[in-house]
Parts: C-alpha cells; structure tokens; sequence
C-alpha cells in the first residue's frame, strides 16, 4: 500500500465543534464544486462520529479521537459515479490537496490529503451503478474535548449561486 501523505501545516480542532465545521466545510465546497444537482446523502450511511485514534492509548481518561462523516455522493441523472469520482479528485487538488489513488480500496477511488490534517476519501462501491462512498476524517484530538452531542447533517445540497 502507498504510504500515507504528512499533514504539513496540521491543525488539531482545539474543539469537536472545531472538527465538525471544518468537516463541514470541506463537504460544502466539495459538493458545490460537482456537477449541477449533486447532493451527499448521509442519511441511510453512518454519517458523523468519533473512533479512537490510538489502539494502544492505556489512559487516563479517553484517548485521542477523530471525528469522520460517512455520506454519499447522489450525482444529477446521467453523470456516472466515476465522473463523479474523478472531479471531486481534481477539485480537491485545485485546493492543495495531494490525491491518490490507492491500491486495496474499491477502484476507482480519490484519497485528499490537506496540508491541515483532515482527509476525504471518495471510492466507488458494489455494485458500480451504487453511488459512491466519501469519508471526511478530521485529525486526532484530545478524548477529553470529544462531544457525542453535537448533531451533523444527514443531507447536504449545493449553494445557492448567485
């Protein structure tokens, strides 16, 4: 497997709100820059949560966390999910990312990598014709700031354009 790309400006979300929000923006810019009529779809997905950063932490207190979002990427009818798949992939480039493809995920499929640490990994699922799955990862943060609480979009439709 490709070794995986070093954040390098990390910033670590002094809050889960922090976290949440940059999420956030990432997936708006995300789906505002796709084809007219895309949308991200959480809502039968897992959607935003925590997972421990760290399999060895022993304590005390709750071990590092990320925050990730789980969605899918509903395209306008008529655009495949490889289009969609290879656009987001040069927009997130368009905005400094390093993206990738990487071996031993669903092909085709992006990984953004972003100079502050968070990820978005978009790969195509089975069957093909199924819309494609994108993970928003923020980068670890202390146990003690995660909030189980905060509520995240099931579903996230283009901007208005002006």
């Amino acid at each position: 497997m490709e070794p995986t790309p070093t954040a390098s400006n990390p910033k670590i979300p002094n809050t889960q709100q922090e976290a949440q929000d940059t999420i956030l923006d990432y997936l708006q810019r995300t789906v505002d820059g796709l084809p007219p009529g895309t949308k991200l779809d959480s809502a039968d997905a897992r959607g935003g949560r925590n997972s421990d950063c760290d399999d060895d932490f022993t304590g005390p207190g709750p071990g590092p966390t990320a925050y990730s979002v789980w969605t899918r990427v509903i395209g306008p009818p008529g655009v495949e999910p490889e289009a969609l798949i290879a656009a987001a992939g040069e927009l997130w480039s368009s905005w400094g990312m390093q993206v990738m493809e990487r071996d031993g995920f669903e092909k085709p499929n992006r990984f953004g990598y972003s100079p502050d640490g968070y990820r978005l990994q978009l790969q195509a699922v089975y069957p093909p014709e199924y819309p494609p799955t994108l993970i928003a990862i923020s980068p670890c943060f202390p146990g003690a700031i995660r909030e189980d609480s905060i509520p995240f979009p099931d579903l996230i439709t283009q901007s208005p354009q002006p």
